[in-house]
């Protein structure tokens, strides 16, 4: 009989994306998974061996059914959202309904014992200036005004996941992809109460356009401080705008810009996390040396895009 921590079977919902793939290689290496499975619309990139890919679409409640009931799993990490420009009918069909598909199929399905579940930081209302904990932050709600379709239903969802706790039947936890195997974990040993949320980061606050420069620098292209150039927020706001309405005037709404002004003002607002939770109730570390891992995935993903061999 497996021991109280065996992660056993596991389903990765959205296991072939960025995050989902990496989630997929560190369980790899956890030798109480005995299993493996991912579920994604097109099973069709960052593939890994010994890992069971299923099409799916968890929009779809009986697919979701069938999945489950044909997986069996003990574990569920639910990692899959679109991007978030994708269209509001398709980030509600996803992140909302698909979500509660899942924890609905998940409470029903015997095995499974634990729901994690990938937050996002555009779920929250913004606080600029203020270091945010758990406690004093504040998802945003259907009826929230200002914040995007893509922030309104990660936010929708997470709360959900939260609320779904019912332990012993299904205990859940949201957020991310070292603290996704450490919440499971921590979970399955009885050491955690579930219906909670942890804020994950490396532990170093930096200004966005910082934190790009250094990713552009681990990958070989480093930016001068006489290169860099300050264009006025509203300007920028204004060209993504004039961006977007060309699209919609050109392409009938069909297609979308990836410049967009709703991510431009959430740049400007800013967030900056207080992960002292997620060491003390998960055991989670941020990296010792955020400037050598940044070069490594800069290196890594280069090579990933075909920039570099």
């Amino acid at each position: 009989m497996a021991a109280n921590s065996d992660l056993g079977a596991v389903v990765v919902v959205g296991g072939c994306g960025y995050l989902g793939s990496n989630l997929v290689k560190m369980l790899q290496a956890e030798s109480t998974c005995t299993a493996i499975h991912v579920i994604s619309r097109k099973p069709n990139q960052n593939l890994y061996p010994d890992v069971t890919y299923h099409a799916g679409d968890i929009s779809d409640a009986q697919q979701v059914a069938d999945l489950f009931n044909k997986i069996n799993p003990r574990v569920v990490f639910h990692v899959a959202s679109p991007k978030d420009v994708a269209p509001e009918p398709l980030l509600h069909r996803t992140n909302v309904n698909g979500t509660r598909n899942l924890l609905k199929v998940a409470r029903e399905t015997e095995s499974t014992c634990a729901f994690i579940y990938t937050g996002s930081d555009s779920a929250f209302e913004q606080m600029p200036g203020v270091k945010q904990t758990e406690e004093i932050s504040k998802l945003y709600t259907e009826r929230s005004k200002g914040a995007n379709p893509y922030a309104k239903t990660k936010a929708i969802a997470d709360a959900e996941v939260q609320a779904a706790n019912t332990p012993p039947t299904l205990t859940t936890a949201v957020k991310a992809c070292e603290a996704h195997i450490l919440a499971a974990k921590r979970i399955l040993e009885g050491r955690l109460t579930g219906g909670q949320a942890f804020f994950i980061s490396d532990g170093v606050s930096l200004p966005y356009f910082d934190f790009v420069r250094k990713l552009h620098a681990g990958a070989g292209h480093p930016v001068a401080p006489d290169q860099i150039k300050i264009v006025p927020l509203w300007l920028v706001v204004g060209i993504a705008q004039l961006a977007e309405w060309l699209y919609w005037a050109f392409t009938f709404n069909t297609k979308f810009p990836e410049l967009r002004s709703r991510r431009i003002r959430y740049l400007a607002g800013g967030c900056q996390w207080d992960i002292s939770k997620a060491k003390e109730q998960l055991g989670y570390e941020p990296v010792a040396d955020q400037d050598a891992v940044l070069k490594k995935v800069a290196q890594a993903e280069s090579i990933r895009l075909g920039i570099k061999k």
